[in-house]
């Protein structure tokens, strides 16, 4: 019944997704970041909740979720405070929903599905490594890397950086330290959230292990959307980079599953 109303809302989350594309393209809703947008990124924050609670309990669950919340909006905070006390610095896209220190709230749900996301393809793709050190360092630096590839889209999206983004044929000094510094993030916060699933004795073991499929799509569904914004800003070399590194990941994940898995998953 759990995993039924899961994929319902999952389903239903999809469609609404299309009908917003639909909408940007018909200009109905504007190519840039809103408080519409800002809903919908909520909304994919709230099923990697869903997710970590119904696989870890509530406690373990709810303990993984404030980590994430708290590092990355924090990191989030110090980030754009010191971009825009630079000369010409870039700003957060106004009008995007509730903003506590100049940080939207919906960034902190956008880095909820992608934490949990890239710990579920990544957990996937290492699940069989016996060895746990070597298991955790591959886990950690898989996850980082799909975050950083994710980051270096949303962050000339959400920022009014366009000019900076596209400017040159390739990536400036600034985006790669940035990227260095987002996969650097990502990669502490799977080290930790690995140290916990293993001191619990829970890296092994999912309540629902047929949900992880529907959490990875939600991932795709907040990849696609920041996909169709970068396409109308002209971020055509940050795009190629985002969709090729998530799609083999993807695609490595897929090839991990079970038999049995990948039929629920076709």
């Amino acid at each position: 019944m759990v995993e039924k109303r899961f994929r319902f809302f999952v389903w239903l989350y999809m469609a609404l997704f299309f009908i917003a594309v639909i909408f940007i393209v018909l200009d109905i809703l504007p190519a840039r970041l809103t408080v519409v947008h800002a809903l919908f990124f909520i909304v994919s924050g709230v099923f990697a909740v869903v997710f970590l609670i119904l696989q870890y309990g509530k406690g373990l669950g709810s303990a993984i979720t404030i980590l994430i919340f708290v590092v990355s909006t924090s990191i989030e905070w110090m980030q754009t405070s010191l971009t825009n006390s630079g000369p010409g610095g870039a700003s957060v896209t106004t009008n995007f929903g509730l903003v506590i220190n100049g940080i939207p709230v919906a960034f902190g749900f956008i880095w909820l599905v992608l934490i949990v996301a890239t710990h579920v393809v990544a957990r996937e793709i290492t699940l069989k490594i016996k060895i746990d050190w070597i298991r955790g360092g591959i886990y950690a630096v898989i996850a980082a890397t799909m975050v950083m590839v994710f980051e270096m889209l949303i962050e000339p999206v959400a920022m009014q950086v366009k000019q900076l983004a596209t400017a040159s044929p390739t990536l400036t000094i600034i985006q790669m330290t940035d990227a260095a510094n987002w996969w650097l993030l990502g990669l502490i916060l799977h080290l930790m959230i690995y140290f916990m699933l293993s001191l619990t004795d829970q890296w092994g073991k999912l309540h629902y292990p047929s949900l992880k499929s529907e959490l990875v799509l939600v991932y795709w569904i907040v990849l696609s959307f920041f996909l169709v914004l970068g396409y109308f800003m002209g971020l055509g070399n940050i795009l190629l980079i985002t969709l090729g590194g998530n799609v083999l990941f993807t695609i490595c994940y897929y090839l991990s599953l079970g038999p049995d898995e990948k039929e629920i998953t076709a």
